[in-house]
């Protein structure tokens, strides 16, 4: 069944549904799910699938509609996710991560009309968070309804304790209600799907403010998880430890699409990564396969050099910084003869845009490039200023025209035409060049970092501690550095109040926290006294304010 995938091309006019009901179809007695010592096969993860499919028709949920998500990696949000796509709503996951500013402002611009999400993650309360950012929900028996959300109609809560709460549907009992689903209304639902289809909002950054709003058919993520598994040379025998959360493109595409849609092969499920856990689950089940960032292999290693676990991995796509390369192959894996495939990646295209072939055989390409242009992406690099077409080894903004491309930002039209030029371009934001066909990605225009695989504005974090902080600062300048644990780490100065005295960080932590998203709380802060230095046209000289900050903290660029 893979092969054939794999060479007839299927997957640019199929839709993630359509491979996922085939897939449980042909290989029913395999296990689909490995989760906390259980195991679900792929004849139950397709009933429960098609349970939760029914229950969100009896909810009046209609193809087109939108169900957002606040998941926990469990095995009731894959339930969750497959159900939305297989009556064709749109699935729309949200960052745990994100602070209240994130969720008021996306909530309201999504429309959505169900939300589901877990009561609590890592000593977070989840229910709390939503009724604070829709303070004027009204509870009517089994719906809701919001002056702000006007397309709210019902909140889904889940809850490993099996707690209740006012409003908020149960997810399991909703789970075992949907026993006598339509099996062939879902099939015919699922029969009707197509390749374009809207049927997904994914979150990526903005440059000064909230996230925005993607649009995705099924071409990004089924050209994804295709390219990968060819790349990665994967076939259904091989496991896949899922490291990354369920809100974000590795996890939702790589992890539950690429495995339990394409692939058929075993996914291990971790509620929640844990470096130890997941050595241990390496070591006991030999997984082959993950895909992660450079927090994750820190980590990783981390628990690897106690010496207890083997580490087992040797397909990973690993969106790391070169210094980190050598010491997930040679230091983990032991063998350069492995597949450790570095890329390139944007929401925008579902997220992969480039990759490293399986059969390069130059470490120094594998370690320092970020890959070749997916077939059929047309990749330019152009000058800043002008716009104009680049040389070969010269640097400016990557961009690239795409089958596989975003079908625009919901509810963000002159967002969206902004980031297209005349010649069809679209332009990533990010800097780089071409050196002999490989490209070389340097970094973010506007002031963009990847902190732990979060893109974040640094406009935007200043923006917020001015916010969170008036009276004691005066103004904030964040700078991203580089970090082995991190990738980048945040570091921000301060300008302070007269007469106001800069407090211990961990302070400001506790403030930030449940305001701002995680991975935009600054991980230290120094306070800058007089004016910022400027460059010759009068603007904030951030060159300069950067090499400061490296001086002060010792790193070597």
């Amino acid at each position: 069944m893979f092969q054939e995938r794999l060479l007839s091309n299927r997957w640019f006019s199929t839709t993630v549904q359509q491979f996922f009901v085939e897939t449980c179809a042909y290989r029913p007695e395999k296990t689909a799910i490995y989760f906390e010592g259980k195991e679900i096969s792929y004849r139950d993860l397709q009933e429960n699938v098609n349970r939760f499919s029914q229950v969100l028709l009896r909810l009046g949920v209609k193809r087109g509609d939108r169900v957002a998500m606040l998941p926990a990696s469990r095995p009731e949000f894959v339930y969750a996710y497959f159900a939305v796509l297989q009556i064709g709503a749109v699935l729309n996951p949200l960052n745990l991560l994100w602070g209240a500013i994130e969720f008021e402002g996306i909530l309201q611009r999504n429309d959505p009309k169900v939300i589901i999400s877990t009561d609590t993650n890592a000593g977070r309360d989840y229910i709390q968070l939503l009724r604070d950012v829709i303070p004027d929900l009204k509870y009517d028996k089994e719906t809701v309804s919001s002056m702000r959300i006007p397309s709210l109609t019902h909140l889904i809560s889940f809850s490993r304790e099996g707690k209740r709460y006012e409003g908020f549907l149960d997810f399991s009992e909703l789970l075992e209600s949907g026993r006598g689903y339509d099996r062939s209304e879902i099939s015919r639902l699922v029969r009707e799907g197509k390749s374009t289809d809207i049927q997904f909002i994914c979150q990526t950054s903005g440059t000064t403010g909230l996230a925005k709003s993607g649009l995705w058919n099924h071409r990004p993520p089924t050209s994804s998880f295709h390219f990968l598994a060819k790349y990665l040379t994967m076939t259904p025998d091989d496991t896949y430890i899922n490291i990354s959360p369920l809100y974000h493109n590795v996890g939702m595409v790589f992890g539950l699409f690429m495995n339990l849609a394409y692939l058929g092969s075993t996914l291990y499920l971790l509620d929640g990564f844990d470096a130890v856990e997941a050595m241990e689950l390496m070591d006991k089940f030999n997984i082959t396969a993950s895909a992660g960032f450079d927090a994750h292999f820190q980590a990783l290693k981390k628990a690897f050099d106690a010496g207890k676990y083997k580490f087992t991995l040797n397909k990973i796509m690993a969106a790391i910084q070169p210094s980190a390369y050598d010491m997930l192959v040679k230091e983990m894996c032991r063998s350069e003869d492995v597949q450790v495939l570095t890329l390139f990646g944007q929401t925008e295209n579902g997220p992969l845009v480039a990759l490293v072939e399986p059969d390069c055989m130059d470490y120094r390409l594998r370690k320092f490039s970020n890959g070749r242009p997916l077939p059929g992406v047309e990749m330019v690099i152009k000058d800043v200023e002008t716009g104009k077409t680049l040389m070969s080894h010269e640097q400016g903004e990557i961009c690239y025209k795409s089958p596989y491309m975003f079908s625009g930002y919901y509810k963000q039209e002159k967002e969206t035409a902004e980031l297209f030029d005349e010649e069809g371009y679209f332009h990533s934001g990010d800097y780089g060049t071409f050196k002999g066909g490989y490209l070389y990605y340097y970094g973010r225009l506007g002031g963009i970092v990847k902190t732990g695989g979060e893109n974040v504005s640094l406009t935007y974090v200043n923006q917020n501690l001015l916010k969170l902080f008036p009276d004691e600062f005066d103004d904030v300048q964040t700078i991203g550095i580089p970090d082995p644990h991190w990738g980048w780490k945040l570091v921000s100065y301060i300008r302070m109040n007269p007469g106001k005295k800069l407090r211990d960080i961990k302070e400001y932590k506790v403030e930030c926290k449940g305001k701002m998203a995680e991975y935009e709380i600054p991980k230290q802060i120094f306070e800058w006294e007089g004016q910022w230095p400027i460059t010759s046209v009068g603007k904030t000289d951030l060159i300069k304010l950067k090499a400061e900050m490296e001086k002060r903290l010792g790193v070597k660029t």
